[in-house]
């Protein structure tokens, strides 16, 4: 073999060896946008397409933010830890928490925006009411209605699945993602604007929902 191609191949997994990547898996998100996308383009939604929505919007932002905190966490450690291990602890922690934990231990540059930091703290609130509707569903809450001497009654959560309660939904939604994208912005890091660009496009978006 000639000397100089032993050395570039030498220096080509010296290279090779030293780089670390790690990719995520962004099924879950992707396909439940698309199936939202195509549920909601229809004239008008069954029971069944109502509750496919809610699930999907629930896995569309759940699976992002866990995602997203699992990013913003790797980024800040810099202990000789297992990647995975630290991954196994961050992922213990449920979404609604781990956003209580990025607002109120994170260091931010509000700067004139104290107004909206302020607005935007309520989407920890939002996120339990958002969340509470998918737990009914997903435990196995009651949908059913009950006919009797003439009148008709009707469970609690089949009450809530109705078209004003979806849009209801989708609007808190669409709030958390935005006070999360205002949080991101602000965020005082080492992550650069195409960095914070790039997290709300893969993780922060909902143009799959129209305007």
């Amino acid at each position: 073999m000639d000397k100089n191609l032993k050395i570039e191949l030498s220096e080509t997994i010296k290279v090779t060896d030293s780089v670390k990547a790690r990719t995520e898996s962004e099924y879950l998100i992707s396909s439940n946008k698309e199936k939202c996308k195509q549920l909601l383009g229809k004239s008008s939604l069954s029971e069944g397409d109502i509750i496919d929505v809610l699930v999907s919007l629930h896995i569309i932002l759940e699976v992002s933010l866990n995602t997203l905190f699992r990013h913003l966490s790797l980024m800040g450690i810099k202990k000789d830890v297992d990647e995975f291990e630290i991954i196994k602890n961050i992922d213990a922690i449920n979404f609604i928490d781990k956003t209580v934990l990025f607002i109120y231990n994170s260091k931010f540059n509000f700067d004139t925006k104290l107004t909206e930091a302020s607005r935007y703290h309520s989407i920890i609130g939002t996120l339990k009411n958002f969340a509470g509707l998918r737990n009914q569903l997903l435990h196995g809450h009651s949908i059913s209605s009950v006919f009797s001497e003439g009148k008709s009654r009707q469970s609690p959560l089949k009450k809530n699945i109705n078209p004003e309660s979806l849009e209801s939904q989708i609007e808190r939604f669409k709030f958390i993602l935005e006070g999360m994208r205002f949080y991101l912005d602000c965020l005082d890091s080492s992550l650069t604007l195409n960095g914070k660009e790039s997290f709300k496009k893969a993780y922060l978006n909902d143009d799959f929902l129209g305007h």
